[in-house]
């Protein structure tokens, strides 16, 4: 069972994002694999089950509290019943839109030994304005990461992007950082790049 965390401030667009990945899975190259996936969207419109469910995806409800908090045990039980009783190729862990990510990653790799990649969206638009607002949030969820996207680039210039693209790779140097557009078809070569990534190999 593959574990990825989907992560990024409220109103990134993780959402879409999440719909297009596991679209990807389960019918694209990587046809057939079984998804399932786990929201903690606190205070947030979570995905219409009933759109993945027609699409062969299961989702769970984590209502208790942020999973790298509160409701840190609940997300331990979910995954361990899932795993259990589904036995998913994949399973995705959409993360409330304040969790800092390397929490909930090492609480899951420390119970379940498997390794858990992040996958965090960064909002093109609103980057200044969060940048001065929750700095030490921001940077918190994308230092972790091992892919990033960098979400809305429709709504700013090259300009900005650059700049944008710039002050993500002096948080995390390392990740991955692709542009996106949520409500748009996207390459399939990003979601390989994710589902394929060297990341799979390490051990947790």
């Amino acid at each position: 069972m593959k574990v990825l965390l989907l992560g990024g401030f409220l109103g990134s667009g993780k959402t879409s994002i999440l719909l297009r990945l596991a679209q990807y899975l389960v019918s694209g190259s990587e046809g057939g694999a079984k998804v399932m996936i786990i929201e903690n969207e606190i205070g947030e419109v979570g995905v219409d089950d009933k759109i993945l469910k027609s699409q062969g995806l299961q989702v769970r409800e984590l209502f208790a509290g942020c999973a790298c908090c509160s409701g840190g045990a609940d997300l331990i039980n979910d995954i361990a019943y899932i795993r259990d009783n589904f036995a998913p190729d994949w399973l995705i862990i959409e993360s409330t839109g304040v969790a800092y990510p390397l929490q909930i990653k090492e609480n899951v790799e420390h119970v379940f030994k498997v390794k858990v990649g992040v996958l965090c969206l960064a909002d093109a638009q609103r980057w200044r304005r969060l940048r001065r607002a929750m700095s030490e949030l921001i940077e918190c969820q994308l230092e972790c990461a091992d892919w990033i996207l960098l979400n809305k680039v429709d709504l700013v210039d090259e300009e900005q992007i650059a700049a944008v693209e710039a002050d993500i790779k002096t948080i995390n140097p390392r990740a991955e950082l692709r542009r996106t557009v949520g409500n748009r078809p996207m390459d399939d070569e990003i979601w390989r790049g994710i589902a394929e990534g060297s990341v799979w190999n390490d051990q947790a």
